[in-house]
């Protein structure tokens, strides 16, 4: 063992001295110029960032197996088909080897949709790729915001709204690319919105805000990026009303009993939105007052509503002040109008009351009461109606027999009267025919003008035609006093004192024809024109009554009323055609609702100017003419 181990060291002793030797006498040979393998595989190189719009390219290397870029691959003449998923397009979907310089070859790859889409390469005529690479398209820049609402609403109620920021792709923005602080929320339209919270934190591209419809009508919501001025509008929002809350009841001033008023009725829900459905969603309308008597009709279905709103004409019979008051039927929903006051209707009949005794011609004291055909005292009888005969059923003679209608107070008249027999009798009234007008007629008195006797009158003939003066004969005597004769100037003298005699008579005829004609035209305006004679007042607690007397030409009588605000005063201005002022210009009342009445006769225009200065608290007015009298009256608003 020990000289076989000995052997091996010898041995390789000697080869490693041959190596020695081989290594000093080595000589090198030219360069070896390797070229790479066969097509083995491509490497894909991609952009870090590809977004929506933006076209990019992927870029292609041809390598061997041992990862040799391919240089030549140009050469090789292969070909290549490209395929992608989802929208994207590129370009080109054949790839020829010729398009590979320097063994790298680019494609070009679009897509305006936000995805992640697969690239595929395939050999030409294979089916299994040679290169798969995921691609991922990000979202653009923020361009637009896209806001989802419901179409309708119902007052009262909350609703969402989505906002979606979008690129110009349509494609949901990156919460990155929003800046929240920079969003505003703003609304546009006829219908009431409340924001009731718009904190627009976008998460995925999506922001969730709540508002709140309050008044009827369409309106659009529209989001800002004052930013970058990106912004959105969307589609009309309708607010439609509400279920039903209360009723508004308009109703006049003023009624006669028996006699029909329109009545409006209106609906409307818990924020004033008239209900233009009641006609299908109502259950119809009871109908009452505040007063003693019912109304007629008091009961109103729904299908008389057009629009959410309904026209009545109603009649009550007691004279009193009302309101109206509409009710839900079977609920609990309600409206109630203004003070309405029933005046009563034309007077019917008369009540005389009398004492249980009297003395035969002694005065005792009897009332008279007039009423309607309801039985409500005709409190205005004073204004509106006839005197009235007093009738006694005995034999002697009751005196006065006739009671003037001026004399009623609130509907009743207090007579002392007299009877001369001493006998049961009863006393009765009644209406006089016609209410006597006593007529004031002013005759035209003519003055009678004295004309020269050379002169016609001016209403005989068109002018006055002075007479023609004929000229002296001068005689020629013998001689004269003195033997001479009369000079040619003193002819002359008297020739033009005569003419001029003459035409200061004309002058003095022509201004005299003048003045009457102005006269008889005064005269015919005055007979036409209303005439005021008296002014009186007639308060209440919450009323007042002025009436103006007048007489009642056969004329229309026109006035036109206005109210004004002068140096911190209030007035109502009233303008009456034809009329003139009879009493005094200024009348002062000691009252809550007046101060001072001032009437003005304008002659120009031909009209007279009342104003009325008021005490400044709000109030409402009517005027209207009642035969021989004027009635303007004032009643205060209740707070």
């Amino acid at each position: 063992m020990k000289n076989i181990f000995s052997s091996k060291r010898l041995l390789s002793s000697m080869v490693a001295v041959l190596f020695v030797f081989a290594a000093s006498n080595v000589s090198h040979s030219g360069n070896i110029i390797v070229k790479p393998g066969g097509f083995d595989h491509f490497a894909v190189q991609l952009p870090e960032k590809v977004r929506a719009g933006e076209a990019v390219i992927v870029r292609l290397q041809a390598y061997d197996m041992h990862d040799n870029l391919i240089t030549n691959f140009a050469e090789t003449g292969r070909e290549f088909k490209v395929l992608v998923s989802g929208s994207v397009q590129v370009q080109p979907s054949i790839l020829k080897a010729a398009s590979f310089m320097g063994g790298s070859a680019g494609i070009n790859v679009t897509g305006n949709k936000a995805e992640a889409v697969m690239l595929s390469i395939f050999e030409a005529g294979g089916t299994v790729p040679v290169v798969t690479r995921e691609i991922t398209i990000m979202p653009n820049k923020l361009d637009h915001f896209f806001i989802q609402s419901p179409p309708s609403v119902a007052a009262g109620n909350k609703f969402d709204i989505k906002v979606i920021a979008r690129d110009t792709y349509n494609n949901p923005v990156a919460d990155t690319d929003i800046e929240t602080k920079n969003i505003k929320l703003t609304l546009a339209g006829t219908a009431g919105l409340k924001i009731v919270s718009s904190d627009m934190v976008f998460r995925n591209g999506v922001s969730i805000a709540t508002l709140m419809a309050e008044k009827t009508g369409e309106s659009a919501i529209e989001v800002h990026d004052t930013a970058t001025g990106s912004k959105g509008i969307s589609a009309a929002l309708k607010v439609m009303s509400a279920g039903l809350n209360y009723f508004k009841v308009y109703a006049p001033k003023e009624a006669v009993a028996g006699e029909p008023f329109e009545v409006t009725i209106s609906t409307f829900d818990a924020f004033d939105n008239p209900i233009d459905n009641y006609s299908s969603s109502g259950r119809g309308v009871n109908i009452s007052s505040t007063g003693q008597a019912k109304v007629s009709p008091s009961f109103i279905g729904q299908s008389e509503f057009k629009n959410g709103q309904a026209v009545v004409k109603l009649r009550y019979e007691k004279a009193e002040e009302i309101s109206i008051v509409a009710s839900e039927s079977s609920m609990s929903q309600q409206g109630k109008s203004t003070a309405v006051r029933i005046n009563p209707s034309a007077p019917e009949s008369f009540v005389v009351v009398t004492p249980d005794s009297a003395v035969a011609g002694q005065r005792f004291r009897i009332k008279v009461e007039v009423y309607d055909r309801f039985k409500n005292i005709v409190r205005n009888y004073n204004l509106i109606g006839n005197d009235v005969y007093l009738n006694a059923t005995g034999t002697g003679m009751l005196s006065p027999k006739r009671v003037y209608a001026s004399e009623f107070v609130n509907g009743v008249a207090s007579v002392d009267v007299v009877y001369d027999k001493a006998e049961s009798f009863a006393v009765s009234a009644s209406m006089a025919p016609k209410k006597e007008e006593r007529k004031i007629t002013v005759k035209e008195q003519k003055k009678e003008v004295s004309l020269p006797a050379e002169v016609k009158s001016p209403e005989k003939s068109a002018a006055p035609k002075p007479k023609a003066i004929e000229k002296p004969k001068v005689e020629k005597p013998a001689a004269t006093v003195e033997g001479k004769p009369a000079p040619k100037a003193t002819a002359k003298r008297e020739k033009k004192s005569k003419q001029t005699v003459v035409a200061k008579e004309e002058g003095k005829v022509a201004a005299k024809t003048a003045e009457k004609k102005e006269s008889i035209k005064d005269k015919k305006i005055a007979e036409k024109s209303f005439e005021i004679s008296k002014v009186s007042l007639i308060e209440a607690k919450n009323k007042a009554m002025i009436i103006m007397n007048m007489n009642a030409p056969k004329a229309n009588l026109e006035y036109k009323n206005r109210t004004e605000s002068i140096d911190g005063k209030e007035w109502i201005i009233l303008s009456l055609k034809p009329a003139v002022n009879k009493t005094k210009n200024l009348w002062k009342f000691k009252s809550v609702f007046i101060k001072e009445i001032h009437m003005e006769d304008d002659k120009t225009a031909g009209v007279l100017n009342i104003r009325i200065e008021t005490m400044g608290k709000q109030f409402t007015f009517d005027i209207n003419k009642v035969k021989d009298s004027l009635i303007i009256s004032i009643t205060a608003i209740n707070s």
